[in-house]
């Protein structure tokens, strides 16, 4: 397999540059969002929950060079895939296959958490993080149903999160038809993030 060596510090990888299968891939325009939201530091330590292909673990690594990046996978499929992009894109992750809240429950703590599929546990898998999340941390839900928006807004809010924000992201992509170019609409996607404790900017005191 052919090893990418990736030199840039914006996130948003090609899509096309990952080793993709069956399992769902988060675009890399909600990548770069998701990201950006992440506030990721050199040194952070992240988990990604519902890591899927691994694409934004692997965003989340080539930032973090001194910190560490946890992807939990429940599906053996897209284990494989981790693994696969991990060499291809020549970053270590900690991968872990198996049920995101009984995985939670073995890792002591962390910075940052993104949480981009659940397996129907959200309100489980952000109580667990709630308690494993260190002071200033920040959690990024990724949603594309109205009722998983609900729920991770709800929680954040109840748990007195800092600086919530509920994003509605569309993108379209150009398409050529010949000598046209067309946009086609990639499906509609809900990012919802908060910080635990202070928010992220504070008030210079008067």
């Amino acid at each position: 397999m052919e090893k990418i060596q990736w030199n840039y510090k914006t996130p948003g990888i090609p899509d096309r540059l990952f080793v993709r299968g069956k399992v769902p891939m988060t675009k890399e325009e909600v990548r770069a969002v998701t990201i950006s939201k992440l506030r990721l530091q050199e040194d952070s330590v992240v988990l990604d929950i519902g890591a899927g292909t691994g694409s934004i673990a692997i965003e989340a690594a080539h930032i973090c060079r001194q910190g560490k990046v946890i992807a939990i996978e429940r599906n053996i499929e897209g284990i494989q895939l981790i693994q696969q992009n991990c060499h291809r894109f020549q970053v270590e992750l900690d991968i872990r296959h198996g049920n995101g809240a009984e995985l939670l429950e073995t890792i002591d703590s962390f910075d940052r958490v993104v949480v981009g599929g659940s397996g129907g546990e959200l309100k489980e898998i952000l109580t667990l993080c709630h308690q494993k999340l260190r002071d200033e941390g920040i959690v990024v839900v990724n949603a594309v149903t109205i009722e998983t928006l609900y729920e991770a807004t709800q929680f954040m809010r109840e748990c007195g999160y800092q600086d919530v924000e509920v994003i509605s992201l569309q993108t379209a992509r150009g398409k050529q038809l010949r000598k046209y170019t067309l946009m086609e609409a990639l499906n509609p996607i809900y990012i919802i993030s908060g910080s635990k404790g202070q928010g992220l900017v504070q008030e210079e005191e008067r």
